[in-house]
């Protein structure tokens, strides 16, 4: 009978010193116990690095490396090249997870006798100061599927999103998926994932455990819309067209389209360039703008007046 499998937990640290200790506590207080802990600093400026030394420093399995600021997504690579696990759980320096979350992840992964191409996904909630406030967040994408491209047509066609700490992943499928995109400035999980996720042959869902999303109100690059990083989301799109670029389901190339289509929503009336360039990938995805059905509450208004008008129509009413 073989020894339950190492699972190394890849944070990246970059002036978190108010949340780091808590989110390292709860890595040790998994229920799981062959478990690596590898903390990348990115250069930061506030005292999160210290204390993630005096980690290192009682705990034989926390590891902790630097690197000059370059970046989430090259802090990400750095922490995987560090790595040993057989899984990898990627959790953001403020975030946390039930303590049973790999526990039961890992225990699925057991009855799949530990089959590289099965990924693991949790629900997850956001909250501000303490996980005890926090509530589930619902979304139609939370079960299992059979294959990953299923996930994908789902949550690209409104049925949510995966977050990066509530995956578990083979470290065979994430390397061959490749390195995270360091290029990007915005939906840098969401390229990423897309890759790794396209492979998988099954997508589990643990029902029992739960990923927790801090909310600071603090400033951060997810948080800023300037027409860079608008292009920089637009860029991640064009990625996605690119991983899929294999597969011939026809399903997959409406989901990608919707996407765009999300695109031209939440940046309307904003950049309009760019929504123009989206406007001419869902016309090479075989879709027109005007026709293309609106998922979600709106679809019936779509067919009525198109989803162009549905957009101008929801900023409008959103300006009221």
């Amino acid at each position: 009978m073989r020894p339950p499998p190492l699972v190394s937990i890849l944070i990246p640290l970059y002036n978190a010193e108010g949340y780091i200790a808590q989110t390292l506590d709860n890595c040790l207080a998994q229920t799981y116990e062959n478990i690596e802990i590898i903390v990348v600093d990115d250069g930061s400026a506030d005292g999160g690095l210290k204390i993630a030394r005096a980690y290192e420093e009682k705990y034989d399995n926390v590891h902790v490396h630097e690197q000059p600021n370059s970046g989430a997504p090259r802090a990400r690579n750095l922490v995987f090249e560090k790595s040993k696990g057989e899984y990898i759980q990627y959790l953001d320096a403020d975030d946390l997870m039930s303590e049973n979350k790999i526990a039961s992840q890992m225990e699925m992964a057991k009855k799949c006798n530990y089959d590289s191409k099965v990924m693991f996904s949790s629900k997850f909630s956001y909250f501000t100061k303490s996980i005890e406030d926090a509530a589930y967040f619902y979304q139609p994408i939370d079960h299992s599927y059979d294959s990953g491209i299923e996930w994908l047509i789902d949550a690209w066609s409104g049925g949510g999103f995966g977050v990066v700490m509530g995956w578990l992943t083979h470290r065979a499928l994430i390397a061959k998926a490749g390195p995270w995109n360091e290029s990007l400035r915005k939906n840098q999980d969401g390229e990423f994932f897309s890759r790794v996720v396209v492979q998988a042959e099954r997508v589990m869902m643990s029902d029992d455990t739960m990923v927790y999303y801090r909310r600071t109100g603090e400033s951060s690059v997810s948080a800023q819309v300037t027409e860079a990083s608008a292009a920089s989301t637009l860029a991640s799109l064009k990625l996605y067209e690119e991983n899929i670029s294999t597969v011939g389901d026809p399903r997959l190339k409406k989901a990608l389209a919707y996407t765009y289509l999300a695109f031209i929503r939440d940046y309307y009336p904003r950049f309009p360039q760019l929504r123009n360039e989206a406007e001419t990938h869902i016309k090479r995805l075989g879709f027109t703008f005007h026709t293309l059905e609106t998922p979600g509450k709106l679809g019936l208004l779509a067919k009525v007046i198109g989803s162009d008008n549905v957009i101008k129509l929801r900023y409008w009413l959103g300006r009221l």
